[in-house]
């Protein structure tokens, strides 16, 4: 008997520590692509086929699980749909609604051939109601066509960091080889929510179409993102029963499909610290849960910390050949890190590279190094360091190279210089003039002799003619 309990003993420990383990090598392995250098454990599990968690601020990576499998993404497509739509339509522009988009199939507003609506109204139909035949409405209105609507798209995912990404239509409506990553949708996620309007759009819960020229009743849409607004629906969060509201949500896009399963990209705000969940492949009510289970957990492991203050004073560097000897450097934009939520800013080294000089003409802004922050040899925060103003080149002691004292000294052997160059021009210009007339009156002179001598000639021959 006492074998057997000694031997369950063992056991439970060897389960127990390898449970541990494995939490602590997942974590490590979630945070090692992006710059954090420390282990949590307790890490949550999802139901989602893969998922990421990450500093929405700064990119960080806190928790990753296949985030680089590709998986068909459903509406949360319609994210970098609505970001283009606001880079490139302006709100209040009326598209007229073609005779093909009324068809589109799945969640849509039922738009009609020939109506008008505003590009405002279609955004709030594509980020609140899902609307499928919004999100064409808009692409067409952008490109003219969807097949040219998804080059942009894969132009636009590609520049804020996609790289496993193939959009083939604006809703994300089954296709074969639409497909993302759950880290490419995090990297799109982040981009747009630096969008202060994107954001008015994510956060509205219910919003009202007035009637167009043919529909003559209002449209009431309302966020399928039941983490807004949703207290009744239960949902399991890492084995926690608990309402789908979530304190702090800032956002951003819902997607379900037969084959997408339940999608969604979900953000939150806490104590100055956002942070931003992808789930692909889960289950209507799984997609929810597994967002609050990770949300949950970066909230209570990590926070953001600010680095350095947009335009704090970094010192100064050399101008050559400018109007000043030196220029002020400034930061260029606030930086921030992502550290465990019992770690400061105490436990970074900063590192600071700064050109030895630049040569004038130097603009305002111009970048001329960086300051970055290290935990151990990991890179957490990088920032540019700029000229804080403009530096116009300089006049005759800057290209001597002289300064301070030297500098009046200089200035006046060069002012003295100049005035004796120029006194000597002008005594070298009379002198030639004299030169010029002398010659000239030797000329006449000699002109005139040689007149004298053909008259005196021409008299003499005469009288001699005349005596015969």
């Amino acid at each position: 008997m006492k074998k057997t309990i000694i031997t369950m003993i063992v056991l439970f420990s060897l389960v127990v520590s390898l449970g541990i383990n494995t939490s602590a090598a997942f974590a490590e392995a979630a945070v090692k692509d992006n710059s954090a250098s420390y282990t949590t454990t307790n890490v949550p599990a999802i139901v989602a086929e893969t998922g990421i968690l990450i500093d929405a601020k700064t990119g960080t990576i806190l928790y990753n699980k296949g985030m680089d499998i590709q998986k068909e993404p459903a509406s949360t497509t319609k994210m970098i749909t609505g970001l283009l739509a606001l880079e490139n339509l302006p709100l209040d522009r009326v598209v007229t609604i073609d005779a093909e988009t009324p068809f589109t199939e799945g969640s849509r507003i039922y738009l009609m051939e020939g109506e008008k609506i505003t590009v405002e109204d279609l955004l709030y139909a594509l980020f609140l109601e899902s609307a499928n035949d919004a999100a064409v409405a808009l692409a067409k209105e952008m490109a003219g066509s969807i097949e040219d609507f998804a080059v942009m798209m894969n132009e636009k995912a590609k520049e804020l960091g996609a790289k496993n990404t193939n959009f083939i239509n604006p809703n994300g409506l089954h296709l074969d080889g639409h497909v993302t990553t759950a880290y490419d949708l995090a990297m799109i996620a982040k981009a747009a929510m630096e969008n202060p309007k994107f954001r008015e759009f994510v956060t509205t819960y219910k919003y009202t179409i007035q009637p167009t020229n043919k529909q003559e009743e209002p449209r009431y849409l309302y966020n399928t993102n039941r983490l807004l607004y949703d207290t009744k629906t239960k949902v399991s969060a890492n084995g926690v029963i608990r309402t789908a509201k979530y304190d702090g949500v800032t956002g951003i896009k819902t997607g379900y499909t037969g084959h997408a399963g339940g999608c969604l990209a979900a953000s939150a705000l806490r104590d100055g610290t956002e942070l931003l969940a992808v789930v692909l492949k889960s289950t209507d009510s799984g997609r929810f849960g597994d967002s609050i289970a990770l949300l949950d957990w970066g909230f209570e492991n990590y926070h953001t910390v600010k680095t350095v203050n947009k335009n704090s004073d970094l010192g100064t560097i050399k101008v050559s050949k400018g109007s000043k000897k030196q220029v002020n450097l400034v930061a260029e934009t606030d930086g921030y890190a992502t550290l465990p939520l019992n770690q400061s800013t105490k436990v970074l080294k900063k590192v600071v590279n700064v050109k030895d000089k630049v040569e004038a003409p130097v603009q305002a802004g111009e970048t001329v190094g960086t300051i970055e922050f290290f935990q151990g040899e990991v890179l957490m925060s990088s920032v540019n360091i700029v000229a804080a103003e403009a530096v116009e080149k300089g006049g005759i002691s800057a290209i001597l190279k002289v300064s301070g004292k030297g500098t009046k000294l200089y200035a006046g052997i060069g002012i003295s210089i100049v005035f004796a160059g120029a006194v000597a021009g002008a005594l070298l210009f009379i002198r030639n003039r004299n030169i010029r007339r002398r010659k000239q009156r030797r000329a006449e002179r000699a002109m005139r002799i040689a007149m004298d001598r053909e008259i005196n000639k021409l008299y003499y021959n005469k009288e001699k003619y005349m005596n015969r």
